[in-house]
């Protein structure tokens, strides 16, 4: 099957990158924050990962990656599941919660801009990208009777790049998608697990409050995550959707079907 997972991100550095030295393949990496405007003013904080790295490059980054800076990045959107530790007001014992992370991988070395530049200026294309892959979650509704239609699933994407410091075996990431209005309604009464979508849109970045039990006394956790999910401004439906037929093409095939019976 066909891959597709490219992003496109301009934006500004937020804080100071972080470096990270990876003891197995005697790498570097680089992680930083960017924020990104869009059309619409919505900003967004994508974390942006740079592999691959001796010390000397690094160190380069890591002089060069200032806060206020302005960077571009080529990349795509990575999942993986990670441990987070929640400790619990009550009885004092640490939970370690799974959750999913998203993130960007650059393809490439990010394009480092030696001037400032309005944001304004730029968010018609400062957080753009394009994935193909299967649905493989059911499609979940927004039960909220207030604001637009919401529609929720997931999407298994097959990398067309590998990235040798992660873990063996990691070829699919799974990134959630969030619809809304009408192009929510079309993904709710078409899509089932295993339909194969091409969707363009923009990584968003959000807090959510988590509600979960500890493990040790049962009681009430809330600890707020940074989720990232992409938002479509265009999905195709492409095999294995669910399409009903105009009712004049249901007419015509129906009298087919007598002829040849006749």
């Amino acid at each position: 099957m066909a891959r597709e997972n490219t992003f496109i991100f301009f934006g500004e550095l937020v804080s100071a990158p972080v470096v990270i030295f990876n003891e197995e393949t005697s790498t570097y990496r680089v992680t930083f924050i960017l924020k990104t405007v869009r059309k619409n003013g919505r900003e967004d904080f994508p974390k942006i990962n740079i592999y691959g790295l001796s010390e000397d490059e690094a160190k380069n980054y890591v002089s060069a990656l200032k806060p206020g800076v302005f960077v571009e990045v080529r990349g795509m959107i990575s999942t993986k599941m990670t441990k987070k530790p929640v400790r619990c007001e009550a009885c004092g014992h640490v939970s370690q919660i799974s959750t999913l992370l998203s993130e960007v991988i650059t393809y490439g070395r990010p394009f480092i801009l030696d001037k400032k530049i309005d944001p304004r200026e730029i968010a018609e294309f400062s957080n753009k990208g394009n994935l193909l892959g299967a649905v493989c979650t059911d499609v979940r509704r927004n039960e909220s009777v207030e604001g637009p239609f919401v529609a929720q699933f997931q999407i298994a994407v097959s990398r067309r790049y590998r990235v040798a410091e992660q873990v063996k075996g990691e070829r699919t990431d799974y990134p959630w998608i969030k619809t809304y209005g009408e192009t929510a309604k079309e993904c709710k009464k078409r899509l089932q697990k295993g339909s194969q979508v091409y969707i363009t849109g923009a990584f968003q970045t959000r807090e959510v409050d988590r509600h979960v039990r500890c493990e040790n006394c049962n009681g009430s956790l809330v600890y707020t995550e940074s989720v990232g999910e992409v938002t479509p401004n265009g999905v195709e439906f492409l095999n294995n959707c669910l399409f009903v037929p105009k009712e004049g093409e249901q007419a015509a095939s129906d009298e087919g079907q007598t002829h040849e019976k006749a």
